[in-house]
């Protein structure tokens, strides 16, 4: 939990740090709105969770309930960006222009439409942080072939169990680091480093759940 609430509050303060160079106060304002917004999805969404009666409940149904419960959080939290983004960059250059005239240089994050973009990144982010959820589940859930695979290995002694497992943990790097390459790479495409930032705060708003 500590951890995870140190990524969160690193990727909002620096989102802030390059949002401050870009958009000035909404650059800054931006990531906060997206924790709270993502803040509020989670808690509400939790609060719903059922799970049937606790007698008739069983793992697999905690674990889709809490499926259901991230993608239902991530739905409100796509829902309130799309307010947020058009509130916040309703006029398309409206301190691009500004910073440009004061600045005397062009700045980097120049585009028709910055609050389409941004809003693309966090949707990117979101989506991202979806899928490795999914997929560490997959590799460490015990009715998955992953930890079945380990479980057999137990029957060969343990140096099997431990070269099992070693490979089976490299393995499942893999593709959330694919995702994460792809993340970043669509965010910088869409709106350059801030895109990238934001992206990062998409990712881990669904974090309450």
């Amino acid at each position: 939990g500590a951890d995870l609430f140190e990524s969160y509050v690193g990727a909002v303060v620096a989102a802030a740090v390059i949002g401050a160079t870009e958009f000035g106060k909404k650059g800054v304002a931006l990531p906060f709105y997206i924790m709270m917004i993502g803040l509020v999805a989670s808690v509400f969404c939790t609060l719903h969770i059922r799970v049937g009666t606790s007698k008739d409940a069983d793992l697999n149904d905690l674990l889709k309930a809490m499926r259901v419960n991230v993608l239902a959080a991530g739905v409100l939290i796509v829902i309130g960006c799309v307010f947020l983004c058009i509130f916040l960059f309703k006029e398309e250059h409206d301190y691009l222009h500004d910073l440009n005239a004061m600045s005397g240089h062009h700045v980097s994050l120049d585009q028709k439409n910055p609050g389409a973009r941004l809003f693309g990144s966090i949707i990117l982010g979101l989506v991202v942080g979806i899928l490795i959820g999914m997929v560490t589940e997959y590799f460490t859930s015990h009715t998955m072939e992953p930890t079945q695979s380990i479980g057999r290995a137990t029957e060969f002694g343990p140096g099997p169990v431990v070269i099992q497992g070693l490979g089976t943990g490299m393995l499942s790097t893999v593709i959330p680091l694919l995702l994460i390459v792809a993340a970043v790479l669509g965010a910088y495409y869409l709106a350059g480093f801030y895109g990238t930032a934001i992206a990062c705060v998409g990712m881990l708003s669904t974090l309450g759940v």
